[in-house]
């Protein structure tokens, strides 16, 4: 058993304990893997990262959680990396990284050399599903790994188009790894793993799908991407949320004319929120994707 896993899932599982008291917690102790949960609560409650109402019980709950969900997830065949461990995917170091993740597949594809993204509507016209399947074939056809989130529409196109072109993907999702969600795409996410690639998420096979938790997820697709491209989008569509991260994150967004004109209002949206992007020519495209 990985010990930074028992730690950190016993963390999050106390009242008021998120990423970011973790990281604040673990990176100010000396060797906190050399400690059991209760000593690192205690130190938390010493500098008043964790809070002192917290009890034995609740700890000795939040161990045993800890302990049964990895159990669970050695029978599931579902593995876990933390940040505190090696091999934990430099791409991934960017502001409100996680500080763990749940995978099926080969994680390590996330350390390859070229990452894109591939996002939009889970609604895409007949062009903008064309474009987000061509856009995945092109780049895995230059060795490029192709993240999106297994969403409907231009996610899936994405995944697809790379897996036609012999390709691996890697799918961020805002589920657990036993459910996969969205349901009608587990058959696209077991091609994912057949085919050399991963599935990623942040929250295990206990917990269910929240409105919050696609948010989360696409700070990840942008995050661990070079940059993105973007089919059909509206305003006030989740895809804001991964271009405004993209945008946060330096990640340059490009799109092609046509789906400009069929998603003017979403580009003018952006635009008002001060979010560039590059709409090029699918040629410029293309020679952008070969020479990178």
């Amino acid at each position: 058993m990985n010990h930074s896993d028992e730690i950190i899932i016993g963390l999050l599982q106390l009242k008021g304990v998120g990423r970011q008291k973790v990281k604040q917690l673990l990176d100010m102790i000396t060797a906190p893997l050399s400690l059991n949960l209760k000593e690192i609560v205690e130190i938390g409650q010493a500098f008043h990262i964790i809070s002192r109402q917290i009890n034995q019980t609740e700890i000795d709950a939040s161990t045993d959680y800890a302990k049964r969900l990895i159990d669970e997830c050695d029978q599931l065949g579902i593995y876990r990396k933390s940040y505190c461990d090696d091999g934990f995917p430099a791409c991934l170091n960017f502001n409100d990284y996680p500080v763990l993740l749940f995978y099926r597949g080969d994680l390590e594809i996330l350390n390859h050399p070229k990452r894109a993204a591939i996002i939009g509507s889970r609604t895409p016209s007949r062009l903008g599903s064309d474009f987000a399947f061509q856009a995945g074939k092109m780049l895995a056809e230059n060795n490029f790994v192709v993240i999106s989130g297994l969403a409907m529409g231009a996610d899936a196109n994405g995944h697809s188009g790379c897996l036609e072109a012999g390709g691996k993907t890697a799918a961020f999702l805002p589920s657990g790894l036993v459910q996969v969600y969205p349901a009608p795409n587990r058959s696209l996410a077991e091609k994912i793993c057949e085919q050399g690639g991963c599935l990623i998420s942040e929250y295990s096979h206990h917990e269910t799908v929240q409105p919050y938790k696609f948010v989360e997820r696409d700070r990840l697709q942008s995050g661990t991407s070079q940059f993105v491209i973007v089919s059909n989008f509206a305003p006030g569509s989740g895809t804001i949320h991964t271009l405004n991260y993209a945008h946060n994150y330096s990640r340059p967004i490009y799109s092609i004319p046509v789906i400009y004109d069929e998603s003017r209002n979403g580009f003018e949206y952006i635009s008002q929120k001060q979010i560039s992007f590059q709409i090029i020519e699918n040629t410029v495209l293309t020679q952008i994707i070969e020479n990178y």
